[in-house]
């Protein structure tokens, strides 16, 4: 009689518990304030290197001030890019409108309200175009945005003749309250403070209502909400204490704060309306979306046209900062504002192009310029730190987009 010894059945080893440090290793959230962090550290050795030289708050929010032309046009980046494509002819169609809105007063004498309608105009049909090339001819965005922005920059040549238009002391002038003195375009013109502060206070309720509602499932209502108090508490205590935020308010001018008014536009349209969804269904999987019931053609266009009329406030803007009107203005602004619109991909995100990492991205970018020239390092190094920042975004944008799935 053979007896069937049967083999002893192995115990499964419980799941080995994560530790805390592990978890939060890998959470969202960390993964999201990692590189705000790393340009902290940044900043900071900035500040011990060069004193204070570059720990000034003036300095700084001149900065923004010069940069407001190049941060819009990376918003006009953000727009195409979320919806997957891309568009190479920002940069000429800020240069042309520039001249465009310093040319049509100061040379022909036109209405300045008339001069700024046909500004926006040109942006909307230079975004009909380029979505008209892409969409239903089918020509690859890179080659299509090219060429029309050798043609907007051409016609941008052959209206100023090859030279720079400036006002010229006995012809008609820009208006005072765009360009000069005390204008929207000079630093000095600074916004109301009352202005600010309620947009600041509209910002932190929204930054707090975004906290509670983002309460981990581990921690009770009650506790959760002690936490969120206690964060917000010292986020006011690092701001009025360490940054001063009271003297960055009374610093803050005309032009930032039309930024400001771009950028909350922006998020409204990508973050809270039908716009905005379709936009990042169609760049996440263009395919799917279509077979979800988004008319993808018409969001690509509408991604171009809204990216042509960004374009062209930057123009406007950079004519307003100026007053004049330069050849080649803001063709080399194409690099720093893609830096920034990528930037955006790690800055409070995971992945995804997101209008307020475009924002603080682009400004980032401008400081650790301006802080390498305030320690010594020559100017023209700057393409070189724009560069290599856009492939490092463009990097851990590459990285983490795979863990997101």
């Amino acid at each position: 009689m053979n007896t069937v010894v049967s083999a002893p059945t192995e115990t499964p080893e419980a799941p080995r518990q994560r530790s805390r440090l592990a978890t939060l290793r890998d959470s969202p959230t960390f993964e999201r304030c990692l590189s705000p962090f790393a340009f902290l550290l940044i900043f900071c050795g900035y500040a011990l290197w060069t004193g204070d030289t570059f720990v000034s708050i003036p300095g700084r929010t001149l900065d923004i001030h010069l940069s407001v032309p190049i941060l819009v046009l990376g918003l006009s980046v953000l727009v195409t890019l979320a919806c997957g494509e891309f568009d190479l002819s920002i940069g000429s169609m800020a240069t042309l409108t520039t001249f465009f809105a310093v040319g049509l007063r100061v040379e022909s004498g036109w209405s300045f309200w008339l001069v700024l309608a046909v500004c926006i105009a040109m942006g909307i049909v230079g975004g009909l175009v380029n979505g008209w090339l892409v969409v239903k001819v089918r020509v690859n965005a890179f080659i299509a945005t090219l060429g029309t922005g050798g043609v907007m920059l051409g016609l941008s040549n052959v209206y100023g003749g090859g030279t720079t238009i400036n006002p010229s002391p006995d012809g008609p002038q820009l208006p005072g309250w765009f360009s000069g003195q005390n204008s929207l375009g000079d630093f000095a013109a600074k916004a109301p403070s009352w202005l600010v502060w309620i947009s600041l206070a509209a910002i932190g309720a929204w930054i707090a209502v975004a906290l509670v509602r983002a309460r981990p499932a581990r921690f009770s209502q009650q506790t959760w909400y002690a936490i969120a108090a206690g964060i917000c508490v010292v986020a006011v205590v690092v701001l009025f204490t360490f940054v001063d935020i009271t003297e960055w308010v009374d610093q803050m001018s005309w032009l930032i704060a039309v930024l400001a008014i771009l950028a909350a536009i922006c998020w409204v349209l990508m973050n809270l309306t039908t716009f905005g969804r379709h936009l990042y269904a169609t760049g996440s999987n263009a395919d799917a979306a279509r077979l979800a019931g988004v008319p993808v053609s018409r969001q690509t266009i509408k991604a171009f046209v809204l990216g042509g009329v960004l374009a062209a406030i930057s123009g406007i803007l950079l004519a307003s900062s100026q007053g004049s009107a330069a050849q080649g203005a803001a063709t080399g602004y194409l690099l720093p504002a893609f830096a920034a619109a990528f930037l955006s991909t790690v800055i409070f995100s995971r992945g995804q192009f997101r209008v307020w990492g475009t924002i603080f991205g682009g400004i980032f970018l401008v400081w650790v310029n301006q802080g390498l020239a305030g320690a010594g390092v020559p100017f023209t190094w700057s393409q070189v730190i724009n560069g290599a920042v856009l492939i490092l975004a463009v990097s851990m944008a590459t990285v983490l987009r795979p863990r997101k799935n």
